[in-house]
């Protein structure tokens, strides 16, 4: 029998009209919590880019104590006077321990920091946003808002992410920012299809009737490394609590706006989902296949074999690599919408090599797909394309915006003309998109378009816009969250998992 969960996703917190929209800063004192690949490729740089136009300021940095010294050096090169806090790991799902949190407290009164924000992996999410919500501070936080150590292959951790985010907006002060970065919301490719989108759903009362979504990590973690790599893991937790999240949210977002405006809804969601985890990943590739790759180099990195990595890997809680869902949306019983959402983890990638690189955010062979099939009914078609060919990031030019390019990312327009009246056929590409925020070609858009989040974020702490005013606040992540559940729900069962749903 399928559980059901009641949701509500009319969960946005007003500000009463009596409240100061926000306390006014003259200056953003920040505290990063995370010095990771992430924090070091964005925002690091977007942080050094505000500070020569606003009064922004690094104050402190929050990190691992294995990681203290990669820490310091990453930081010293941008920043000056920096305090550091090194911690070790911590078990607890919603508590800081108590000597960090006396040095957070410290750090907050000592330094004045009125802004945080949390990079950590998402096992931590909570901890740090529930204190950061106590401290009344301004909140910028990595996607997912949750995860939790064994989600993958527990019903009721899988059950805790609605917990989570009902948490945290039970805490929400309506006059600090509470962002969640989930960049795509930022980008102009898909402000501009959700636009289209919009329009049709308006002035036709036509949702989105079919969806697919398609994308591949391009990152190929050879066997042994799915034990020893701690980065994005595959224990645990895997694919859908880190890159997964993104188009988990693209759905949430283009669904439920395209519902309003068309002035629809539905009322329940099912949930059908296949998870690939690293014991699959043997049948695919066995050890005589890399041996055969590899050579002798194989032997010296994976001393196990195929049974005794099987036997590691069920002890250790494996997690999804890859992840195949059917969503389908129902009103009054009826089946309405069928959404199709494929996360890969194991797809094309451009690693020739045995040994990882020391980067696993970007290069080691890592290669992006991105595909997005949207319908409304006989009236519109839309495609998003996004193809990279290249694992080095680090330069690009021109030619990048074209297929296969670091920058690529198209998109085609299929409309009813005789009906909607226009172009049956619109083609914008990944130029046309660059040059609506100014792109510099040299560096990949979607790095651009996550310094726009930082920078939305600065704008609230310092008044110049109101804290909900985001294109990606906490309360709107409803529907994503409740979608990220079912997924690990069905996943584990191998069955559907059902949600009642209010608009």
């Amino acid at each position: 029998m399928n559980s059901v969960i009641a949701v509500s996703s009319n969960s946005k917190t007003s500000t009463p009209k009596d409240i100061v929209v926000n306390s006014v800063s003259k200056t953003v004192n920040i505290l990063l919590v995370g010095c990771g690949p992430h924090a070091k490729r964005v925002y690091l740089p977007a942080l050094k880019q505000l500070k020569a136009s606003a009064n922004v300021h690094l104050k402190a940095v929050v990190e691992l104590e294995s990681q203290a010294s990669d820490a310091r050096a990453t930081t010293s090169k941008l920043f000056k006077s920096v305090d550091f806090v090194f911690t070790p790991p911590f078990k607890s799902a919603y508590d800081l321990p108590s000597v960090l949190k006396k040095k957070l407290d410290k750090l907050v009164d000592e330094r004045n920091i009125n802004a945080v924000i949390i990079a950590t992996e998402p096992l931590s999410h909570m901890q740090y946003a529930l204190w950061a919500q106590s401290r009344g501070l301004h909140i910028l936080m990595d996607k997912p808002i949750s995860t939790h150590k064994n989600i993958a292959n527990s019903i009721p951790q899988a059950k805790m992410l609605a917990r989570d985010l009902t948490l945290l907006m039970g805490n929400r002060n309506p006059r600090k920012a509470f962002i969640i970065n989930a960049q795509r919301r930022y980008h102009p490719g898909f402000q501009y299809v959700l636009k289209k989108i919009q329009e049709v759903a308006k002035g036709y009362g036509i949702p989105i009737t079919a969806m697919q979504s398609t994308h591949c990590d391009g990152q190929w973690r050879l066997p042994k490394e799915i034990l020893t790599q701690e980065y994005h893991p595959y224990i645990g937790y895997g694919k859908v609590s880190h890159s997964g999240y993104h188009l988990i949210d693209v759905i949430g977002r283009f669904v439920q706006d395209s519902f309003i405006a068309a002035g629809k809804d539905f009322d329940k969601m099912g949930v059908y989902t296949s998870f690939v985890k690293a014991t699959g990943l043997l049948s695919q590739q066995t050890r005589e296949d890399y041996l055969r790759i590899f050579g002798e180099q194989y032997e010296v990195v994976n001393e196990f074999s195929d049974e005794q990595l099987a036997e590691l890997y069920k002890k250790a809680n494996e997690a999804e690599i890859d992840s195949s869902s059917l969503i389908t949306l129902f009103n009054k019983g009826h089946a309405t919408a069928n959404i199709s959402l494929n996360l890969m983890h194991n797809g094309f990638a451009r690693r020739d090599w045995v040994l990882p690189g020391k980067d696993l955010y970007k290069g080691n062979g890592r290669v992006k797909h991105e595909y997005h099939n949207i319908e409304q009914g006989p009236f519109q078609n839309i495609q998003i394309h996004s193809y990279q060919s290249n694992d080095k990031h680090e330069v690009s030019g021109e030619s990048d915006y074209a297929l296969g390019g670091n920058n690529h990312f198209d998109i085609h327009v299929f409309r009813n003309s005789g009906i909607l009246g226009g172009k049956a056929l619109e083609i914008i590409n990944s130029k046309d998109l660059a040059a609506e925020i100014n792109h510099d070609s040299s560096k990949l858009v979607v790095e651009q378009v996550k310094h726009k989040v930082v920078k939305e974020f600065v704008e609230i702490v310092l008044g110049q816009r109101e804290p909900t005013d985001t294109s990606s606040d906490l309360s709107s992540h409803n529907l994503s969250v409740i979608l990220m559940s079912l997924i690990y729900r069905s996943g584990i069962q191998r069955k559907e998992a059902v949600a009642h749903y209010v608009q």
